[in-house]
């Protein structure tokens, strides 16, 4: 996070990318996500890092062969809320869209200790906490999406925020749903460690892979700072 007196602090590296990508947007077919990922890891910043695959379709042809790809070119792929699809084609991770600490558990029990486990923290501060210290991932938050009046809420009642998160906690934070570079550029600043970029800003058929080139560029040129040892 910025701050003046520059002399104390070390630079911060630039958020990596997290790209949420939905089947049932056909603009950016599967074949061309290979591509996307080789433009895109040969820039000069490179941060493209997860895969988020929102699979609502069941007959959709997301397979081991589109897993292994992905991976090929050092990118992790991650399936949202469907576990046994995340074992049969030997994704990396799953991603849990509702903050239930049952499902969460049950994610836990199922999956191997070595699988990315990640869980978009809704509801409140103290639920998201209770989500990292039982060893989830990252914690994904919508800054984006805070209704005012939760803002009378008692303080870990509320849902969490980026910069709220990233001063207190270890674990990795994902900034969720970016819609713009503009919201890209405001979660840099509080210090999120992933840009989860929404389906409908990049997935735009051949111009994704300048979209997203963009708004790494810009992002990465943001100066943030840790605090000194």
């Amino acid at each position: 996070m910025n701050t003046t007196n520059e002399t104390e602090l070390e630079l911060a590296p630039p958020p990596q990318i997290y790209l949420i990508m939905d089947l049932s947007l056909t603009k950016t077919p599967l074949d061309d996500i290979k591509t996307i990922a080789k433009e895109i890891n040969t820039t000069e910043f490179s941060p493209l890092s997860s895969l988020l695959i929102k699979q609502n379709d069941p007959n959709s042809h997301c397979s081991k062969e589109f897993v292994k790809g992905i991976q090929a070119e050092n990118i992790a792929v991650l399936i949202e809320d469907n576990v046994p699809l995340a074992k049969t084609i030997n994704a990396d991770g799953i991603h849990l869209s509702d903050d239930d600490e049952d499902i969460f558990k049950a994610a836990i029990e199922t999956l191997s200790e070595d699988v990315i486990i990640g869980i978009k923290a809704k509801q409140s501060r103290h639920k998201a906490m209770i989500f990292a210290e039982e060893g989830c991932s990252y914690v994904a938050i919508n800054l984006f999406d805070q209704d005012n009046h939760q803002r009378e809420l008692e303080e870990f009642e509320r849902p969490p925020e980026i910069n709220w998160w990233v001063s207190l906690f270890s674990t990795p934070c994902v900034a969720w749903d970016i819609s713009s570079t503009e919201q890209a550029v405001e979660a840099t600043k509080q210090g999120a460690d992933f840009l989860g970029l929404a389906p409908e800003f990049w997935q735009q058929g051949e111009n994704s892979a300048k979209i997203i080139d963009e708004c790494v560029k810009t992002t990465s040129a943001i100066e943030r700072y840790l605090p000194a040892l």
